[in-house]
């Protein structure tokens, strides 16, 4: 049974820099991170398909 997934909510907080040694973002973390949300979601939606 396929899960269909209508809507990604991505939030972000967006500041002035006031640092410039900040560290640099890494994209392939920030990938890592969002598939890491999206499996999480579609675990508790398949969980909560089996509840019905």
């Amino acid at each position: 049974m396929p899960i269909e997934i209508r809507e990604l909510v991505i939030k972000v907080k967006v500041e002035e820099q006031t640092n410039t040694s900040n560290e640099i973002l890494d994209m392939d973390e920030v990938r890592k991170s969002i598939a890491s949300m999206c499996k999480k979601e579609v675990k508790k939606q398949l969980e909560k398909n089996k509840e019905r």
